[in-house]
Order: structure tokens, then sequence, then C-alpha cells
């Protein structure tokens, strides 16, 4: 017999018969100091694992609470928590309200933690909260982007602004070079494979970060990134009837950053200022003689691109749900559909999402499951190139000739398309179903005792569909392609505990968990294409009436087998102990390195209880906690150790024939491992005057060993290159949280304020090649400059030290790049003539510093420009109440980063260009050089693109009105909720034709947001 089934089967025998003794229930309302029902409130019985979450209306219900006399807590962030002690008797109904106060941020209570819940004052590792009412004030699809600018050391940017586009997120800096850096999402205590976007904001009651090891270590090779705890209604919610829920919202989007580009005469200015800085004709018809531009310019035929393709977004959102109680059976329903047209022709993104959940609770015995499905369409059609292809045209052309046709170069340029070409002549569309679930079974053998499964399952089917017609775009072709990838990933998790929380006596108290789980997946995938698809109508859906079809396919199996043990102590609720263990063990890794063990152990003090603080009267609580463990970052990919074959075609004199051989850039390598980070943590937690003030100050160091890099490898052993476990990073930092109750007049104005502060520094300590020194900087001489990694700077992505590759496009993480290039001290003006002609250049180009001072400009005077990383980041919230009323601001800062600018004028005579000051003999710009005919780009332009990224901003503002309760019954209805919310409403920058905050100029623009909506309860 297996041992988990051994496990079981020993467990159920000694937990005696299903059914219990007769219980109670336990019920009433959480209500403000102001006498408004408070939704998502926690409210839980001391020393056991019962708990649920007050509804909409403030009502809660804790249903088969065994006899006897009890400790309720009732707890919610930004307000104090609230106990009450409560007898129940076998049959009957104990009726328990609660008045909770506005607090600051809390130090007490419950808090949810991996596998399970805990007391935060027994906390020892870095957690930090978002709750739901702070998620639903961001009017977005996406929960990742309702986390914006909530928490210290949680790094949360767009990785796009079309509409359905993703968020990148970041806990406490990134630590592989080449594999991911995205945290482990667990939802409802199962860990998913896809992405929290899926899952509606709305049926969110909390989501926790957890950063450091002490925290993060029980989730053994997946935890290096951090873990993102979710917590859905599921069933929860509701009070002793059924309840209907309903809210809906409008928005309007319009872009902003948007560049200035030359009109007609401004751009005839640059030609004739390049031809007399060349000694050619400065003549406008010679300079303009593409077909039909002279002819424009003379008609004063002007057009705006970029304003023909913007438009008014819209966002709408509607969501509807109905929950109760019958008997000891609780359900939640709820639906939501999100619909995004873009800032731009072309690009929108629609999403419908179900969500039911059941539970139910039978003596000792409690099950529940929570299932959701969710379909999307993102149409992308131009996606980012759209705006693109417009900033390419100038303004001479036009869109449409006099047929109305499309014109396919309409100034001329042949290698400038029609952009909405794109739009008319292009469908790309992302389609994603999914269906995913958490169920559990728990049972009770004693008081603080239990059993619980959880399982989870995870199904995704994705598809992208592309059909692009003749002589749509750049890089395109003259007759029509379409193809069509699908893939479908299917995970399970079945985690097995024994659970532990008990008192021992009047001092002692244990948290213990005990764990066997598993996890499979199963990733397919299915690819085609072909050319000349023979009409316009066929999209996608005709690849088999083209020509040179061609096709692939693949499979991917993976499965981890985990053990788990944790225990928590503490002795007088003052002194906490918590010592973890993981071991996992996976496919993925070679015979005989398939197993790794992740320990970790942490210590909290609660100082502030101790007789001699007590005469600091100022000071209300202050707890001291560390710790210390190992985490890992599953990343290797399946059958990686064992080698990989390519395929090709062999001639055997006159016969082809096909042939498999080893590929030179994979050899086999069984010892590959996971990478791995040693995490430390120091903090402390603290109140003050009252618990009015209450904060976090964290300090950290992490260092990733054991890092992929790829190896190169003597010719003579077959192989190029392999990839092996060598190289190492550290991230260190400080993070600091306040929370603070300004004012606190239930009857009139309340107002509470929170502040995070963040600095993380990124370094890599150990590389796998390193170059010579004369091709590294003096800053760090031990470099890999090929790829430039730089050992004491942070990670540089993108595979080169330019921001550009060779097709002119930008390369790797905009906001993961290290800038390695010439530094320009200026424009060589007219007095500098003779020491320009000693560097082969004159006045009116680019003056580039001589580094090492030999007199030659070369690949020796590239310096370290910076990097993309902030030195800090702020985040400051500011939420304010008077009666019904509420208003919320949050502002954002990122301060101390390098990006590289893409909106560079290129100044060379070819395609649109930035309206920009540049070199003449009678404007000695310093920065633009003299402008190019026919293309030529600058002589090291690249170099004036660095430029300072800090910045700050106001996020988002908030305005509402809560019906009292009193005019809610009036209008029949439980509760009503009126808002209007403004995004992205001031960017104070230097720059005004980009956002900053994306790491770098382009793709689709940024915008703003101005929506009202409303939320009824029935």
């Amino acid at each position: 017999m297996k041992p988990w089934k051994l496990f079981w089967v020993l467990a159920l025998a000694a937990a005696g018969p299903l059914q219990g003794q007769a219980t109670g229930q336990i019920t009433g309302i959480v209500r403000s100091s102001d006498g408004q029902p408070t939704a998502s409130a926690t409210v839980m019985v001391r020393g056991t694992k019962m708990s649920t979450v007050t509804g909409p209306d403030g009502r809660y219900t804790l249903p088969e609470v065994p006899p006897g006399s009890y400790t309720v807590v009732a707890a919610l962030i930004g307000y104090g928590f609230a106990t009450a002690t409560a007898s129940v008797v076998p049959g009957q109904v104990t009726q328990l309200d609660f008045a909770l106060e506005a607090r600051a941020i809390q130090l007490e209570g419950v808090t949810v933690v991996g596998y399970g819940t805990q007391e935060k004052r027994t906390v020892t590792g870095a957690m930090a909260t978002v709750n739901a009412d702070q998620l639903v004030e961001t009017p977005t699809f996406n929960a990742i982007k309702a986390m914006q600018n909530r928490l210290a050391g949680v790094d949360i940017t767009n990785a796009g602004n079309k509409p359905g586009d993703q968020a990148s997120i970041r806990i406490r800096g990134v630590r592989s070079i080449t594999a991911g850096n995205d945290p482990l999402i667990v939802v409802d205590g199962v860990p998913i494979a896809g992405r929290l976007d899926d899952l509606d904001p709305n049926n969110i009651v909390s989501i926790d970060v957890l950063k450091d090891a002490a925290s993060t270590a029980i989730y053994g090779s997946r935890g290096a990134n951090g873990v993102i705890l979710v917590t859905t209604k599921g069933a929860g919610l509701g009070g002793v009837q059924t309840e209907f829920r309903a809210g809906m919202s409008y928005a309007g989007q319009s872009a902003y950053g948007l560049p200035t580009l030359m009109n007609n005469d401004q751009y005839l200015a640059m030609l004739q200022a390049a031809a007399a800085y060349a000694r050619s004709s400065t003549d406008p018809q010679t300079l303009l003689s593409e077909p039909g531009r002279y002819a424009a310019y003379q008609a004063g035929q002007h057009t705006d691109w970029q304003n023909l393709i913007a438009q008014t977004g819209y966002q709408k959102n509607a969501q509807m749900g109905m929950s109760g109680v019958s008997g000891n059976t609780r359900f939640n329903l709820s639906g939501n559909f999100f619909d995004q047209s873009g800032t731009a022709v072309g690009l929108e993104f629609n999403r419908a999402t179900g969500t039911a959940a059941v539970d139910h609770t039978q003596g000792r015995l409690h099950l529940g499951v929570t299932g959701t499905y969710t379909h999307s369409l993102q149409t992308v059609n131009g996606g980012d190139g759209l705006w693109g292809a417009a900033r390419q045209q100038t303004g001479f052309g036009l869109a449409r000739d006099s047929t109305g046709t499309l014109v396919v170069h309409p100034d001329g340029e042949p290698l400038a398309y029609n952009p909405l070409r794109l739009v008319e002549g292009r469908v790309s569309q992302n389609r994603r179903d999914r269906v995913f679930a958490s169920a559990f079974a728990q049972f009770d053998l004693f008081s603080g005792v239990n059993l619980r499964v959880n399982f989870g399952p995870d199904y995704t089917q994705a598809s992208t569909g592309d059909f692009t017609g003749a002589d749509v775009q750049f890089g395109g072709a003259s007759f029509r392609t379409a193809s069509f990838n699908q893939n479908t990933n299917f995970q399970y998790i079945l985690d097995n505990m024994l659970q532990v929380s008990r008192d021992i006596g009047t001092s002692h108290h244990v948290d213990a968990t005990l764990l066997y789980g598993i996890q499979k997946s199963r990733f397919t995938f299915g690819n085609e294409s072909a050319q000349h698809i023979p009409y316009d109508e066929a999209l996608y859906y005709g690849i088999g009436q083209g020509d040179n079809y061609q096709a692939s396919s693949g499979l991917s199996e993976t499965a981890l087998e985990s053990y788990m043990g944790r225990a928590v102590y503490t002795f007088r609720d003052k002194y906490t102990v918590m010592a973890a263990v993981r071991r996992d063990g996976s496919s993925v890794l070679a015979p005989g390195h398939k197993w790794t063990t992740f320990p970790t152990v942490g210590v909290a003090w609660q100082l502030g209880d101790e007789r001699f603080m007590q005469r600091v009267g100022w000071l209300s609580s202050l707890k001291l906690r560390g710790s210390y463990g190992k985490t890992g970052n599953a990343a290797i990919s399946a059958y990686q150790t064992q080698g990989a074959l390519s395929n090709g075609k062999i001639n055997f004199g006159s016969v082809t024939a096909p042939a498999y051989y080893p590929n030179p850039n994979n050899p086999a390598n069984p010892d590959l491992g996971w990478e791995k980070t040693a995490k430390t943590d120091v903090a402390a937690d603290f109140g003050l005057f009252g618990n009015r003030v209450t904060g976090s100050a964290d300090w950290y160091r992490e260092n990733t060993s054991d890092l992929l890099l790829a190896r190169s490898l003597p010719g003579t052993s077959g192989y190029t290159s392999a990839l092996q476990n060598i190289g190492s990073t550290r991230n260190s930092g400080l993070e600091v949280q306040l929370s603070s109750i300004n004012l606190d007049n239930p009857q009139g104005l309340q107002w509470r304020s929170d502040v995070s502060f963040a600095h993380n520094k990124n370094e890599i300590t150990g590389l796998a090649f390193y170059s010579d020194t004369t091709l590294c900087p003096r800053e760090a001489p031990r470099c890999d400059a090929n790829n430039g990694w730089f050992v004491g700077q942070p990670i540089n992505t993108g595979g080169q030290t330019d921001p550009l590759n060779s097709n002119g496009a930008f390369t790797g993480d905009a906001q993961r790049r290290v800038w390695y290039d010439y530094k320009q001290l200026g424009v060589w003006q007219l007095g500098d003539s003779a020491e320009a002609a000693a560097y082969g250049s004159r006045p009116g180009q680019i003056r580039i510093q001589d580094t090492n001072g030999d007199g030659i400009i070369n690949a020796q005077d590239r310096v370290l420009q910076g990097n993309t990383y902030p030195k800090w980041t702020a985040n400051i919230y500011n939420r304010f109440n008077y009666r019904g009323f509420d208003l919320s601001i949050l502002a954002n800062i990122r301060w101390g980063y390098k990006i590289w600018n893409t909106y560079l004028p290129s100044l060379y005579g070819r395609f649109g260009q930035l309206a920009t000051s540049y070199w003449t003999p009678t404007n000695p710009d310093n920065v633009n050089p003299s402008p190019n005919l026919g293309g030529i780009p600058i002589s090291y332009g690249n170099s004036r693109g660095y430029i300072d990224g800090s910045h700050w901003r106001i996020r988002q503002v908030q305005l509402g009105y809560t019906l009292s309760p009193q005019m809610a019954t009036r209008l029949r209805v439980k509760s009503l909720r009126i808002y209007a919310i403004a995004t992205e409403p001031y960017v104070h920058y230097k720059y005004n034709y980009f956002d900053p905050e994306s790491g770098y100029a382009g793709g689709s623009p940024v915008y703003r947001t101005l929506l009202v909506g409303a939320d009824v309860v029935f």
C-alpha cells in the first residue's frame, strides 16, 4: 500500500464514527462604528479552524459549532478587531454582533498563510495583504493590476496597454537570468497553472503576498519568486437568507503621452537643413521627390496619422450574483462580463466569467467546492505595431485614393505601410477557455486537530489565429498568409494534510501541518500555417486551401511529489518559533538528483508585551521577527536533462533521407538541478499612539545560486554549449509599510493613510563565462560583454547591451536592462572644429566621450550609463469618509532609474519624425545633431536616448456614495453604492510624450479612464 493511502486509512480508523454530537450555530452582523454593515470581515473562533467571511450586508453564520464556550474574533483590514464570548447550546442559534472601529493596519487577528491560517501575533514571515475594498477600487479585469501600488516590495507594471494585456509582477526584485521570475499563485489553497486575470476581482476577499523564506519555503521548488495567496468568496458569504447582488460600470478611455510629429513645413525644413549640411540642393521639389509629396506640400495637404487611428475607448463591466444559507449548506453564485475597446481602432477584449461555490457541514465532516469558468477573446489586429506604423508616416500622404481604396504606401516611402491596412487587412485573435476548481474535504478528529484534502484541477485551452492580407505591413508578403496555433494545459494538484491548532495549558500553543502532495501536468500544442490563401474571407479558417502548408505538434508531461512539515510553537503569547521543511521530487530531474530539500526557520518576539516596555506610553505594540530558509525556482523544462535531438535531411549519394542527430546546443546533463535562493529577513512590526499608527520595517537579503546558464564547449565535443547550474545573483533591500488613522469621527470626517517605501538592489555575483577585461567597464571588470552581464550590476535581458537589435527593434524586457554604451557629451560646435577633426568629426555631429583618452573612439570607450531598476519606489494612499461619502486617492513614485527613449528622432530623411530641435549653424543644439539625407543613420545616434525615468503620478481617484440603511430600506434594497473613478489623471514627468513607467517609449500608449458605476444588493 502506498504511504499516502496508509496515512488516510490509519487516520480515519482513529477518527471514530462520522456523526458527532449535536451542534449549534453562531450568527450575527458586523458593523463599523457608524453603524454601516462591513463586508468581507473575517469572523473566527479562536483556537479552532472555524471561520467565515461576512457578506455585503455584514451578516455571517458559523454552522455546526460543537457545544461549549468560545471566544469569537471579528477583524477587517483598516479596522480594529473585536472579541466576544459565546456559549453554544445544541440545536440553538447564538446571536453575536460586532462593532469595528477604524484602525490602521492591524497587528492582531487572523491572517492567511500557506496551507491554512494563523494568528498575526505568531507570524514570523514577511507578508502583506490587499483586501476586497481596495481591489475593486481599480477599474480592471485583472486582479494583479488591481494590486498595483498597494504593497511595499511588490512591483507591478503594465506589460502592455492593449485591451486584455497582462501585468508584470515582481516580488523583491528578480533572481534568475534566463529562467522565469513570476511568483507562484495559489487560489483557495491550490496552486494554479494559469494566470490570475482569469479570476473576477469582484469574487476575491483578499490577496496575501508572501515574501521571505519563513512564508514561502513551504512551497519548496516553486517559492523562490514569492507566493500570492488568493482567497475567494467561495461559499462563505451570506447571512441567514438568500441575497442577490448586481453591479455595472461604464468608462471612457483616451490615450495620452503621444509624441508630436513634424508637420509638412517642419519636415521640409529638416530636409533642407540636412541638404545644406551636405552641401547639396535645398530645392523643395528635389527633396520631396517621392511620388505625390511635392504636390501635397504645395496643396497644403497634411494627414495626422496618429489621430486617424485613435479613438475613444470604452469599458463596460457587469456582475451579478446570489448567495445564501440553507441549513448546513451554503452556496454562492456569481457572474461577470467585461468588455473593452482600445484607444486605437482594431483593438478589443472581452471576458465572461462564472463561479459557483457550495459547502456543506455534517457532523465533523466539512465539504466544499468552488468552480470557475472563463472565456476571453482578445483582438489585436495591428497590435502594438499599429502605432509604430502611424508614426512611420510623414504627413504628405492620404489614407485612401479617389475611389476609397486604401493606399499601400501613402507618402511614397516603400517601407512605410498604411496603418489602416493593418486594421482592415489583418485579423489576429487570442482565445482562452479555462475551467479550474478547488475542492476540499475536512474531517475534525477532535478539537483543534483535523484531516484535510485539497484537490485542484485546472484546464486551459488557448488558441491564436492570425490572417494577414497582401501588402499589409512592413516585413509582410505580397500574398495572403494565415496561421492557427492552439494548446491545451491540464494540471491537477492533490494535497493531503494533518492540521493541528491547540492550546497546551495556559502558556503554550502549537500550530502544526503535515502534508503529502502530488502535482501532475500535461501540455499539448498544435501549430499550422500556409501561404497564398485564396480569398480574404477565409481568414485563418481555410488554411488547408493555401500553399506551403506546414504543421507541428508536441506533448510535455511533468509530475511533482512533495512532503512538508511545519510547526509553530508560541509561549505565553509572546515568544514564537517556527520551523518547516519541504522535500520535492520532480520528474524533470535526472535519476539520482530528483529530490531536493528546502528548510526554513523563523522567530518572533512580542517585545512590546514585556513588562519593562510598559513605561513607553506612546508605543502600543512591538514585535521583532526574523527568518532564514531556502526556496527553489523550478526552471528546468521537461526532458531537458536528457538532451535533445534535431532533425533534418542528409544526402546519401543521390538519395535524400530524413535524419535525427544530437542537438549541438542541448547535450544531456543529468546533473542539472533547480535554481536555489537562500533568504534572510529581519523585521519589526509596531503600533504607535494607541495603534493609530501601525507599520513594519523589513531588511532582507536573498542569495540565488545554481543559476541556469549556457557554458560554451569546445567544438571537439560535438556540441557548442551546455546548460549548467553555474551563475549566482543577489537581492537586498529595505521595505517600510505605514498605516495611520488621522481623523476618526464616526459621525463626521474620517481620514486614513497608507504609505509604503521599498528599496531593492539587484546584482549579479557570478557568471559562467568572463570576457577579456578590455571589453568590460572599469566599474565591472568581471563581465560577459556579449550578453551585457556585469558582476556587481543588475540582471540585463535581451542578450546584448545595445537597446535595439539589427532590425531596429527594442530587445529584452524593457524594465530589466543595463545600459553599456557610448556616452554623448553633446554636439560638436563651430568653435570645436579642430578638436572634432582629430576624432574624424566636424561641427554638427555627436560628440562622444573618449573614456580611455587614447584619441580614438571605439568599443573600449563605452561606459555603464545606468539601468532600468528604480533605486526606490513609494506609494501613498489616502481615504476620506464623511457619512455616506468616500474619497480615495492613490499616488506612486518611481525614482532613480534610466530608460532608453525609443521615440528618439532619427533625423535621417526618411519616415515620420518627432517634432524636435536639431543642430544648424544658427541653432547650436547640444543634443540632436544635424540631420542626414537618404536614410543614412546618425553616427552614435543611440547615445542620445538614455534619459532619467524618475517620476511621480496620481494613479487613481475614486469618489463614491453609499446610501444609509434607512434610505436603502425605502428603496427596497439592502445596500446601494454609486461611484466614479479616474485613472492616471496626472503624471509628473519632464517629457510629455510617453509614460516612463513601462521602461521605454513605444507600443500602445497608456490611457486615462473616467468611469461611473453602481453596486446594489437585494
